[in-house]
């Protein structure tokens, strides 16, 4: 995402190197993205001394953001760290206290803030012309979902699982959107579909059914370049098969799951995450007294309907779906580059993210005891 943002935007930054413990993979990212001058760092200490770089970007597994982060805020760069802000509170709580001393800018990941789509909702409620809201409905059904049960993601030790991993994107929409403290959390999930089956490998290259199965991956047909070379570096240097089998691969997460999340200003919001899905989109519902609206995150079109009123408004938002996330993601590295440059404050925070991974940790929890889960 941040090589293809600099490459369309050449004012906003350059990159002057990049860290990876598996150096091939530093270097097919520095050759895909022809940036010749950018160092491969042997180390984090090495990267984090360049002075060069004022700004530091970590996209570790979820469960590793806190020592780099941390580490990066003490030399005083800034730093941007993807979603979610960590697995657990304490090392959550760990990233907040470094970014409190620190003189950069700390800066979450939060992207779905930052899509048209969200952006217009929020804009309506917060004009009152949707009145007092009351409820929300968000959903998100996404194919490419499926991949978590190959990559990292399906373990919680690495992720905390989707209610995380996943989820904490929902949930700070949720939370953004309410502008209120959640107070209790009910969720249900299952592992409906990706369940071992019958005659199924352990990996996609030696299984006996690989010809009949619908998702069945084949690393060497990849159509995206850059995926393709990462993969076979990952599984030439760590012997680990990168085409674990969806259904037989170890996992201690879910394929679907819905949570109901009540705030302390009466007003109730239920999220829907389905990775067995036919297609990939977010959608979002807000209910209040004097009207509601609704948006499609993929087809870029948010409607709003007056209470009492006859006709839909229809706001066409398509020519700003231009990146990834229905456009979130230039909007947030936009807003990134500014607040390192201006001294802004991000339009989520640390207590944001802090938020969103309770809720996660809320609705897992109530998913492991099938009990309510009280937050205050």
């Amino acid at each position: 995402m941040v090589f293809e943002y600099l490459q369309k935007n050449p004012d906003a930054g350059y990159v002057s190197g990049i860290f990876d413990p598996i150096p091939q993979r530093a270097r097919v990212y520095l050759e895909h993205f022809a940036v010749p001058d950018a160092r491969m760092y042997a180390s984090l200490n090495e990267a984090l001394a360049d002075s060069r770089a004022e700004a530091v970007f970590v996209g570790t597994p979820d469960g590793e953001h806190v020592g780099p982060v941390v580490k990066a805020l003490a030399t005083g760069k800034h730093v941007y760290c993807e979603k979610p802000i960590a697995i657990t509170i304490q090392d959550c709580d760990a990233i907040i206290a470094a970014a409190q001393r620190a003189s950069g800018v700390f800066y979450l990941g939060m992207n779905l803030r930052h899509g048209p789509v969200h952006e217009t909702l929020h804009q309506l409620l917060q004009s009152g012309r949707l009145g007092k809201l009351l409820t929300i409905e968000a959903n998100e059904y996404y194919y490419e979902g499926r991949s978590y049960f190959r990559r990292w993601n399906r373990l919680r030790k690495f992720s905390g699982g989707l209610w995380i991993t996943k989820a904490c994107h929902d949930f700070d929409l949720l939370n953004w959107m309410t502008a209120a403290q959640p107070t209790r959390v009910y969720a249900t999930c299952n592992l409906s579909y990706y369940k071992p089956i019958p005659r199924a490998g352990k990996n996609c290259r030696h299984c006996s059914i690989r010809s009949t199965c619908p998702d069945h991956f084949d690393i060497e047909k990849i159509d995206d370049l850059l995926l393709r070379k990462l993969l076979l570096i990952s599984e030439a240097v760590t012997g680990q098969p990168q085409d674990l089998c969806l259904y037989t691969s170890e996992k201690d997460t879910f394929d679907n799951g819905m949570a109901v999340v009540e705030y302390e200003n009466d007003i109730r919001a239920t999220y829907t995450v389905n990775v067995v899905s036919a297609r990939t989109t977010r959608q979002m519902r807000l209910m209040g007294t004097d009207g509601s609206a609704e948006g499609d995150m993929t087809a870029g079109i948010v409607t709003y309907w007056k209470r009492h009123g006859d006709e839909a408004e229809i706001i066409d938002l398509r020519d700003k779906i231009n990146s990834g996330h229905g456009g979130a993601d230039d909007n947030i590295l936009n807003d990134f580059f500014r607040c390192c440059r201006q001294g802004q404050k991000p339009r989520s925070s640390w207590t944001d993210g802090r938020l969103s991974l309770q809720v996660g940790l809320a609705a897992r929890q109530s998913c492991d005891t099938g009990q309510v889960v009280q937050l205050i």
